[in-house]
């Protein structure tokens, strides 16, 4: 659907379906699910899962993906950071089957999550099983504020013989058990069913990160400094009565006086010109986190298939959901910059323009 006479990219999902809640603790109403969110970010979670054959023939690898960490988290933290007696931290990998219907639609996990649907395996987490990664993602002998867990499973780990389904995990601490649902529940993945046979083993791969995403990086005035001409329908004519009336950026629209624009600029386009500037300032994007793809141009960004780019050299931390949100916070400048400034405008110079 073209937007003020612009052809928008093919549309994606700006708002994911509302899944039904599993195992959540009662009495949690909308604001606290959005407040446990909000004190997620403190931590991000990933997973990679890979089916290796005999042969150590990859048969599937998803990527990496994001994962909920869930309130379960943020008590565990909290406790530990007390110094709460007969606490651990990591110490259990629960596996579960989950649900036939997940396999129709997989549900999104609910912060208030505390078990998963169906637990049928619980491996201890071994101190050799959890290292630090460093700023590149490689082994760390010191203290980091990145970890990663590998855990392998085979068939042979699970009491069903031929074939066992999976389709969810989670990580569990504090004073979890051997004991199935027991412990508090650190983060929760609800994934595609992967069905483990004999011969296969599935590998997979945690990262906790506790560093740069700790808060979002907000930028003010972001693109403040790009030349009036990159708003879309200023054109040289329009540009060149703004100049005149000392508009050359988009930062200058803060403050025009409306009446020293000449009247060769109609009223309605000078608000228009204005609404636009004022979306591309007004973007917040969190550049660390990107900081992997900031050499590409906003086209390339807002068009790219999300995995592919979040498949790309250099971007472990980044997912393909990650870059799906990241596309949705770029958006308005699909409408509000012209397609030649798109292409030519990276991510890393949108922010040098501010």
């Amino acid at each position: 659907m073209g937007v003020m006479g612009k052809t928008l990219p093919f549309p994606r999902i700006f708002r994911r379906r509302e899944a039904p809640a599993l195992h959540s603790e009662a009495g949690r109403d909308s604001s606290s699910a959005q407040t446990v969110q909000i004190k997620a970010q403190m931590l991000k979670g990933y997973y990679n899962d890979r089916l290796i054959d005999g042969q150590e023939r990859v048969r599937l690898d998803r990527g990496w993906r994001a994962n909920l960490i869930v309130e379960g988290c943020n008590r565990l933290l909290a406790a530990l950071m007390k110094g709460q007696p007969d606490l651990g931290g990591i110490l259990y990998l629960a596996v579960g089957e989950g649900r036939k219907e997940w396999d129709g639609a997989v549900p999104h996990p609910q912060p208030a999550t505390t078990r998963l649907s169906t637990e049928i395996l619980r491996r201890p987490i071994a101190a050799e099983d959890i290292i630090f990664l460093d700023s590149a993602g490689q082994p760390s002998a010191t203290p980091t504020g990145r970890l990663q867990i590998s855990i392998e499973l085979t068939l042979a780990d699970f009491p069903a013989n031929g074939l066992q389904p999976v389709r969810e995990f989670g990580l569990f601490g504090g004073n979890a058990t051997a004991e199935a649902n027991s412990g508090l529940m650190i983060n929760h993945v609800i994934h595609p069913r992967i069905d483990i046979s004999d011969g296969l083993t599935l590998r997979r791969t945690l990262r906790l990160d506790f560093s740069h995403h700790a808060a979002r990086e907000k930028i003010p005035g972001l693109g403040a400094g790009l030349p009036v001409r990159s708003i879309d329908g200023v054109g040289e004519f329009y540009g060149q009565a703004l100049a005149s009336a000392g508009v050359n950026t988009l930062g200058d629209f803060l403050t025009i006086d409306p009446q020293a624009v000449p009247d060769i600029v109609p009223g309605v386009k000078l608000l228009e010109f204005r609404a636009k500037a004022r979306m591309v300032m007004g973007l917040t994007v969190g550049l660390t986190t990107f900081a992997a793809l900031s050499h590409l141009s906003i086209s390339q960004l807002l068009t790219e298939n999300p995995q592919t780019l979040a498949a790309m050299p250099g971007t472990f931390t980044i997912t393909a959901d990650m870059v799906t949100e990241l596309q949705e916070e770029l958006m308005p400048l699909q409408v509000a910059l012209d397609d030649q400034q798109l292409q030519q405008m990276t991510l890393g110079s949108l922010v040098n323009t501010s």
